[in-house]
């Protein structure tokens, strides 16, 4: 498994640094594409940040994990 690297990142309510990077949101996920003739559907889970100083809760996707998917 390959060390994950990404830049330091400030809150956007707060401007704060004290983000904790959470794990998968379980039961969300992102449709990129929907179900065809040719395929299922490319879905990318939701992550998590959470900023100690201000209690803002941060939602995103890692859109990278479907390169290659050949849709």
């Amino acid at each position: 498994m390959t060390e994950e690297r990404r830049r330091p990142r400030a809150c956007p309510s707060c401007g704060g640094s004290t983000l904790v990077r959470g794990q998968a949101v379980e039961g969300m996920s992102i449709g990129l594409t929907p179900t065809t003739e040719e395929g299922p559907a490319v879905t990318v889970p939701v992550y998590s940040d959470i900023c100690y100083e201000c209690g803002m809760v941060c939602l995103f996707v890692r859109v990278s994990q479907v390169k290659g998917s050949g849709r």
